[in-house]
């Protein structure tokens, strides 16, 4: 039978947090890899034509992603700490 207890797992919520901004750290390692390796074709491979101007147009726009999922990660990690603030701080007033 279900309890009507609820039950907030700190350590999980704080682990959780942590592998967000480590995983928005390795997106945007992945993104730098990703635009180092366009540009490198756009240098070597396609100087010119239509094809060229298109990459330079994709590779413009693949630059604006980069250190953006840090950055929200990091966000992601602030909501979780400001979560379990305000349930320790509600929490007293229950107990």
């Amino acid at each position: 039978m279900a309890g009507k207890e609820l039950i907030i797992d700190d350590d999980f919520c704080r682990a959780m947090a942590d592998y967000f901004v480590k995983q928005g750290e390795h997106l945007d390692q992945v993104i730098s890899e990703y635009n180092s390796i366009l540009e490198t074709i756009r240098e070597n491979g396609i100087k010119e034509g239509d094809v060229a101007s298109a990459l330079s147009a994709y590779i413009s726009y693949s630059k604006k992603l980069s250190k953006q999922f840090g950055n929200i990660s990091s966000i992601a990690k602030t909501h979780v700490n400001n979560f379990l603030t305000r349930v320790d701080s509600a929490d007293q007033y229950l107990f």
